[in-house]
């Protein structure tokens, strides 16, 4: 998946979340100033470093980011990055959590909406082990899910 993905995806998802009851401030993503919360594979959008980001102020390795060490044809080292920034125009959600000191979270609203398709699919009676009641493998299985979601709430 890459940005123009998940940018309509998101735009898909979004009517979904309005359907389901979503109280989250919904609002579009700016230019380098969100957080989309999703690994993006496809590495033709991936963020470019002409150096090694430890020599950049402010830099510091997320964790289990995966990080790419490239060297050129001349010779000349640069660093990829998965990006962490949407799209401008990417809708979003997001809002206060937290209880004694409120952060604001914020996430894509297609990783939102999945992320409610899985739980509400899936049994939660073995806490050791989670079973998934329904195969949510592909983007058109979430989708379809989600309509599902949609109907049962309309019907009750």
């Amino acid at each position: 998946m890459n940005l123009r993905i998940l940018k309509k995806l998101s735009k898909r998802a979004m009517p979904y979340l309005i359907a389901l009851g979503d109280r989250q401030v919904h609002f579009l993503a700016e230019r380098n100033d969100n957080y989309h919360g999703m690994t993006i594979r496809d590495r033709t959008c991936w963020e470019r470093n002409p150096c090694h980001p430890s020599r950049e102020p402010g830099w510091c390795n997320f964790g289990d980011e995966p990080v790419l060490y490239v060297v050129a044809r001349k010779g000349y080292r640069y660093v990829m990055r998965p990006p962490h920034h949407p799209l401008k125009g990417t809708p979003m959600v997001g809002g206060m959590s937290g209880g004694e000191q409120p952060e604001w979270d914020e996430i894509c609203a297609y990783a939102c909406l999945a992320s409610w398709v899985c739980s509400h699919f899936t049994d939660w009676s073995n806490w050791e082990r989670p079973i998934p009641t329904r195969d949510l493998t592909t983007v058109s299985k979430i989708f379809a899910a989600a309509d599902d979601m949609v109907a049962e709430r309309m019907a009750a």
